[in-house]
C-alpha cells in the first residue's frame, strides 16, 4: 500500500513538471500520403512572443533520399497580436518512387526578450508515397496511340490564304513598277512625258526670282541655285557632264558648242562671280545680283531658239 502511494505521488510530480514546460513544436505534412509525382507541403510551425527573434537551420536538398524540393522554404506569419506570434514555414516536396521517406529533424532557435536563447528540436514526419494499383489479372498492355488528326477548318486556312494573296500582290506591284520605270512609263502604262530642258530651267529660275534670296542676304544660296539650274539645262541641252564639276571644266566644254560669244561671255562671268561668292566670300553688288536672273533666262531662251533654228534647217 505504501509503495502504490509513493508511485502515485511521483507520477503527479512528473505531470506537474511537464505541464510547466513548453513542448517543442511538431512539423507536419499537409496530407497523409501522395501519389508518385504529386506535390505536398511540409509545414514547420513556430510560436513566440512579440519582439522575439527566431533562427531556423537550412533544410538539406534533398531532405531525404528519393525526395525532391519543388519550392524552397517560405516563412509566413499567420497570427500576430499582443500575446503571441505564430509563424509557419512551408516547403513543397515531391517524390517519383513509392515508399516511406523519413524527413530529417529540424533545429530552431528563439531569442527571448530576456536574452535567453531556447533551442527547439522538431522531429521530421514520415512521407508516404504510393502508386496507382494495377490489377495484373485483367490488365492488358496496349500500344501507344498515334497523334489525333483533326479535320482542317476553313477559319484556320483563310489567314494563310489572305497572307499568300497579299504577298503575291506586293510582288506583282513591285515587278510592274520596275518594268514600267525601265520603259519610261507610269504604273498604269502611260508614257512619262518629261518637260524639255529649257522649260525646266525657266521654271527653276522663276522660282528662284520669287524667293528673293539675295535681297535677304542669302547670296551664296542664290548663286548656288541659279548655277545649278543652268548646269541642269546645259547637261540636258548639250549632253555635257555639268553637275559636280568645276566651273572652268564645264565652261571649257560649253565653249566648244556653237554658242554666240556674247552669250558665252555672260555665262563665264556669271559662273566666275558665283564661285567667288560661294568659295571666296565675295559680296556682289546689287547691280550685279539684279543681272543674274535676266542673263540666265536670256542664255536659256537664246540657245533654245538656236536649237529650233537648227532643227528647221535640217528639215529643209
Amino acid at each position: 500500500m505504501r509503495k502504490l502511494l509513493l508511485t502515485a505521488i511521483m507520477m503527479l510530480g512528473a505531470a506537474a513538471t511537464l505541464k510547466g514546460q513548453e513542448a517543442d513544436p511538431v512539423t507536419r505534412l499537409s496530407r497523409d500520403t501522395i501519389l508518385i509525382g504529386d506535390q505536398i507541403e511540409w509545414i514547420i510551425p513556430l510560436e513566440m512572443a512579440p519582439g522575439e527573434k527566431y533562427f531556423l537551420e537550412d533544410i538539406a536538398d534533398p531532405p531525404a533520399p528519393g525526395v525532391e524540393i519543388i519550392k524552397p522554404l517560405v516563412m509566413d506569419t499567420v497570427v500576430n497580436n499582443r500575446k503571441k506570434v505564430e509563424i509557419e514555414g512551408k516547403v513543397i516536396l515531391t517524390s517519383f518512387d513509392s515508399g516511406s521517406y523519413f524527413l530529417p529533424p529540424l533545429i530552431a532557435m528563439i531569442e527571448r526578450k530576456s536574452g535567453k536563447v531556447d533551442t527547439l528540436y522538431m522531429d521530421g514526419p514520415t512521407l508516404e508515397v504510393t502508386t496507382v494499383p494495377i490489377d495484373t489479372a485483367t490488365y492488358v498492355i496496349k500500344d501507344i496511340k498515334g497523334q489525333i488528326k483533326y479535320p482542317l477548318k476553313f477559319k484556320e486556312v483563310i489567314p494563310w490564304v489572305l497572307l499568300a494573296l497579299l504577298l503575291a500582290a506586293i510582288v506583282y506591284v513591285l515587278v510592274r513598277w520596275i518594268k514600267m520605270r525601265r520603259a519610261n512609263r507610269t504604273f498604269l502604262g502611260k508614257p512619262i512625258v518629261k518637260d524639255p530642258p529649257h522649260i525646266v530651267a525657266l521654271r527653276a529660275l522663276d522660282k528662284i526670282r520669287k524667293q528673293k534670296l539675295w535681297q535677304n542676304d542669302k547670296q551664296k544660296q542664290f548663286y548656288t541655285e541659279v548655277t545649278d539650274a543652268l548646269r541642269v539645262y546645259v547637261a540636258g541641252r548639250y549632253g555635257i557632264v555639268a553637275m559636280e564639276r568645276p566651273s572652268r571644266e564645264m565652261l571649257a566644254d560649253l565653249k566648244q558648242q556653237d554658242i554666240e560669244p556674247a552669250l558665252y561671255d555672260k555665262m563665264e562671268e556669271l559662273f566666275t562671280r558665283a564661285d567667288l561668292v560661294k568659295f571666296a566670300k565675295y559680296l556682289a553688288s546689287a547691280e550685279e545680283n539684279e543681272e543674274v536672273i535676266p542673263d540666265a533666262v536670256r542664255f536659256v531662251n537664246a540657245t533654245y531658239m538656236q536649237e529650233i533654228d537648227e532643227d528647221k534647217k535640217e528639215e529643209d
